[in-house]
């Protein structure tokens, strides 16, 4: 989800595909894994692991557990193990866990309402917040910044998607005009696509250019329900992020394809309470080990998505 802040172009965020059979199973079969999820433990017996008084100023959710709030319905960022459900994979959900091994504490991944994750997070006192942190695709914009902190980690654009040979020729938001267009509830893409209408609060930088011809959009608070519509004829096109799209191409070749990248990549960033310096320097730390030991781009590489690391590869 990109916004108007970080734009040169006009930008914005998030799904899922299935085949002609059911919805439901062809769902399951679409979230097939394209990396490989880790599974990590608390690093309780780890000798780097930090002090009691050190933890005690992070003001967890709940003792010895990080507690990340988390949209899981965004592959391949983080989404629900088609082979176990309550289980959530994805590379977001790889540094999640990861985070917590080297706080030597237990990851508590919650599924959230996209929506929801900033408020949750950032509106009670803390100490009584809902999530200690959340990883979630969240694009860093000035909006959000003025809410919560936002810790760069990733990269991505915006892009679309379509059904297989683009029978509507749909390549940009001008060629969306009059179109039938699904977008998650929620996201910068959501806000750029009504802006482009002339209905939205103009904060995308779009141009209206769809006034006289208005994209007819649907919207989901899921990103799966948002690209069901692409695969079952519903919508003619889905908007989010670039490395979505690529997924659900990838995973339904002949069914789904690209209609391109509407905006080029920007950073999205962890979500941290900005009362709570201690925790966030201990995940900015931990981030920047993960880094230089090459952790991070490992997680990356097993998901096909090293090229949208952040800061940039050389």
């Amino acid at each position: 989800m990109i916004p108007a802040s970080l734009r040169t172009l006009p930008k914005v965020r998030r799904v899922m595909t299935v085949g002609a059979v059911g919805a439901a199973m062809g769902l399951s079969l679409l979230l097939s894994a394209c990396g490989t999820s880790t599974t990590t433990t608390p690093g309780g017996n780890n000798a780097n692991c930090p002090s009691s008084s050190t933890v005690s100023s992070w003001k967890l959710v709940n003792p010895g557990k990080l507690t990340i709030a988390s949209d899981t319905t965004y592959a391949p960022a983080e989404f629900s193990d088609p082979a176990n459900p309550s289980n959530y994979i994805g590379y977001d959900m790889d540094l999640a866990r990861e985070f917590a091994k080297r706080l030597c504490l237990e990851p508590n991944i919650v599924k959230a309402d996209f929506g929801s994750i900033i408020p949750d997070l950032s509106g009670p006192t803390l100490g009584q917040q809902r999530y200690d942190m959340s990883i979630s695709s969240f694009t860093i914009n000035s909006d959000r910044q003025q809410k919560v902190d936002m810790i760069p980690y990733f990269t991505a654009g915006e892009s679309i998607l379509v059904q297989t040979g683009n029978p509507k020729s749909i390549t940009s938001i001008d060629s969306m005009c009059g179109k039938i267009v699904a977008a998650q509830d929620n996201t910068v893409e959501l806000a750029e696509l009504q802006d482009a209408n002339g209905t939205g609060d103009g904060s995308s930088g779009q141009a209206a250019v769809c006034k006289d011809n208005k994209i007819k959009l649907v919207h989901f608070a899921s990103q799966n329900d948002v690209v069901l519509q692409v695969v079952n004829g519903s919508a003619d096109a889905s908007y989010q992020d670039q490395p979505v799209t690529d997924y659900y191409s990838k995973q339904n070749s002949g069914k789904l394809e690209s209609g391109g990248i509407t905006v080029s990549p920007s950073p999205q960033g962890i979500v941290m309470r900005k009362d709570n310096s201690a925790l966030e320097t201990a995940i900015t730390n931990a981030l920047a080990a993960m880094r230089t030991d090459g952790t991070y781009l490992k997680i990356l590489s097993d998901w096909g998505v090293q090229k949208l690391a952040y800061p940039p590869l050389s």
